[in-house]
C-alpha cells in the first residue's frame, strides 16, 4: 500500500517548514509569497496530498464547519438562500452541513446537537417558531448562533431580517391609494412572528387611511399553490367583494392568482394581487406578480459577513439587521403596470 504523504513530506519537496505549508493549505493571505505558495502547491500536486480536515480539527478543537439549519426546504425562497450562503461560505474556505427540521422544535434541537458533534465553529439557524432563547443557550455558550429571517423574541443572538411590517405598510398604503377598499390578507401560520409583522403592517394602513379592515377578510394557509387556491375559494365563498389580495408569500400567491383564473376573475384588472419574497417565477408569472423583495444575493451576503464578524470578534454585543424591501410593481396589482 502506498503511503499517504503528509505535511512534512510537502515541506520537504518545497524546501520549506511544516508551517508555511499549513499557511498555504489554510489559505491564509499576506502570510507566504506568491512564489513559495506556488512551490508549496507543485509539491501537493506531484505528491498527491490531500489535507486531513478531520484530524486538523481534533489537533486544534477547531473546523472549518458552519452548521446550516433551516426550518423548510419546500419553499423555493429558502433553497436559493441556502445555495447562494453556501457557496459564499465556500469561497471563504468553509464547508456547511446542512439539516432541515421540518418545523419541529425537537428535530432542531437535534441537530443543533449534531452540529456541537462535529465541532461546528458556529451554526445559521433559521428557527422553528416556537424556537425561544432558552433553546439556544445551550448551543450559543459554545459557538456562535447567527439567526434569519425568523426572529426568536430574544436580543441574545445575531439576526438578520427583513422590515416585514414596513413592506406590509406599504403595498397596503398603496393599493388603497388605488382606489382599493376592501383588502383580503391571505396565508402563514397564526403562530408565526412574521406573519404577525406584515399583518400588523395591513391593518395600520387601513387604519391610517381611515378604513376599516374585515376580520373576515384575514385567512391563515400553510405556504403552498395548494394553499393559496383553497384559502382565495374560501375568501370568495365569505365575500364577493374583496378588490385586493395581500398575500404572505409569493407561492401563495401564485395559488391564489389560479384559483381566481378558475373563478373567472381577472388578476390586474378586477382583482389585485401582491405576495411577499421576490421568487425569481414572479416576474415571469401570468400576469407577472407585483412583490416585496430583499434580493436574495444581498440577504445571504448580510448573513455570511454579520457570521464572518462574528467568528473575527466573539466578544462584542449582539446585532440586529433589518433589511428594507423593494416593492416591484408589476400587472397583478390594478393600476400596477410595468416597474
Amino acid at each position: 500500500m502506498t503511503k499517504r504523504a503528509t505535511v512534512a513530506d510537502v515541506a520537504a519537496l518545497a524546501k520549506v517548514s511544516s508551517a508555511t505549508v499549513s499557511n498555504v493549505i489554510s489559505n491564509r493571505l499576506g502570510k507566504v509569497s506568491a512564489k513559495t505558495r506556488l512551490r508549496v502547491l507543485d509539491a501537493i500536486s506531484v505528491l498527491n496530498y490531500t489535507y486531513n480536515e478531520t484530524a486538523a480539527a481534533l489537533r486544534s478543537n477547531k473546523s472549518n464547519i458552519i452548521g446550516l439549519v433551516i426550518h423548510d426546504l419546500s419553499n423555493p425562497y429558502y433553497t436559493e438562500l441556502i445555495a447562494k450562503i453556501n457557496r459564499k461560505l465556500a469561497k471563504k474556505g468553509y464547508a456547511t452541513i446542512l439539516a432541515c427540521s421540518d418545523e419541529n422544535l425537537e428535530s432542531q434541537q437535534g441537530y443543533l446537537h449534531l452540529m456541537k458533534r462535529h465541532n461546528a465553529l458556529a451554526v445559521l439557524l433559521c428557527p422553528t417558531w416556537d424556537t425561544t432563547s432558552e433553546h439556544l443557550d445551550a448551543w450559543r455558550d459554545l459557538s456562535p448562533t447567527i439567526t434569519f429571517l425568523r426572529p426568536t423574541g430574544s436580543h441574545d443572538s445575531d439576526f438578520i431580517g427583513i422590515d416585514n411590517y414596513q413592506a406590509a405598510y406599504d403595498i397596503t398604503s398603496r393599493l388603497v391609494r388605488d382606489g382599493h377598499t376592501q383588502i383580503a390578507f391571505i396565508g402563514g401560520s397564526q403562530s408565526s412572528r412574521l406573519r404577525r409583522q406584515r399583518l400588523q403592517g395591513w391593518k395600520d394602513a387601513h387604519e391610517d387611511a381611515a378604513l376599516r379592515w374585515d376580520e373576515t377578510h384575514i385567512l391563515y394557509c400553510a405556504s403552498s399553490m395548494s394553499a393559496g387556491i383553497k384559502a382565495t375559494r374560501e375568501l370568495f365563498k365569505r365575500d364577493q367583494n374583496v378588490t385586493a389580495l395581500v398575500c404572505y408569500q409569493d407561492i401563495v400567491a401564485f395559488g391564489a392568482m389560479n384559483a381566481l383564473h378558475f373563478l373567472g376573475k381577472k388578476v390586474g384588472e378586477e382583482i389585485a394581487v401582491t405576495g411577499f419574497d421576490g421568487l425569481s417565477d414572479a416576474e415571469g408569472w401570468l400576469p407577472s406578480l407585483t412583490t416585496a423583495e430583499v434580493q436574495i444575493e444581498v440577504l445571504a451576503e448580510h448573513i455570511v459577513d454579520r457570521l464572518l464578524l462574528r467568528l473575527e470578534k466573539p466578544d462584542d454585543p449582539p446585532n440586529v439587521t433589518l433589511l428594507h424591501a423593494h416593492i416591484h410593481w408589476r400587472n397583478s396589482s390594478l393600476y400596477g403596470g410595468f416597474e
